[in-house]
């Protein structure tokens, strides 16, 4: 009896042990428990763009073309953790910036301004109508600021960055939590 005893003792150690290590991937960003079916179409450089066609995970930032700080320090961030990716992983993410100024951007200046950042970057954009019904979707918030006359003022803007996989709004980033390039490729690895 004695013999079986050390062996059922060790292997329930074991099974305590099991319970205390940690599964899987610890996620950077803020991981959402009930993810949220997601789609829309606006307008790219070339015409409509649906977000259900633009690959497995997509990364969507909100912004506009004259942003003084938010935009570009993000999409740098951005930048930074596509590039840490491999080309093969490269492949199946997308990012995506949604001007919420489409009286400034058009879907060509939208496009031009993210290319700024990468060659396969997108910028989109759309009626205000289109846009605004994008950004409630996603829980954006944006208005005109500092305004000095048509095409004279600033854009207050939500600066979360929204990560969709397979048509699910799955992770958020916060402007803070977006500049840790290390932590979000591995975010980004752990959702291909």
């Amino acid at each position: 009896m004695r013999r079986l005893w050390l062996p059922l003792a060790l292997l329930a150690l074991l099974g305590v042990a099991y319970l205390f290590l940690p599964k899987g991937h610890s996620f950077h960003g803020t991981r959402l428990m009930n993810p949220k079916p997601v789609d829309f179409t606006l307008e790219g450089p070339e015409g409509p763009v649906r977000l259900a066609d633009l690959g497995e995970v997509v990364l969507l930032f909100f912004g506009y073309v004259h942003c003084p700080d938010v935009c570009p320090t993000t999409l740098l961030a951005l930048k930074r953790a596509y590039e840490g990716l491999s080309p093969a992983e490269q492949a199946r993410v997308r990012v995506v910036f949604v001007s919420v100024d489409p009286e400034r951007d058009s879907p060509e200046v939208a496009d031009r301004y993210a290319k700024n950042f990468h060659p396969s970057f997108l910028g989109l954009s759309g009626s205000p109508e289109a846009i605004q019904e994008v950004a409630q979707r996603f829980g954006v918030y944006y208005q005109k600021t500092q305004y000095r006359g048509p095409g004279e003022y600033l854009v207050d803007h939500t600066a979360t960055t929204f990560v969709v996989r397979g048509g699910r709004l799955v992770l958020l980033f916060s402007p803070e939590k977006v500049e840790a390039t290390d932590k979000v490729v591995a975010d980004l690895r752990a959702l291909l």
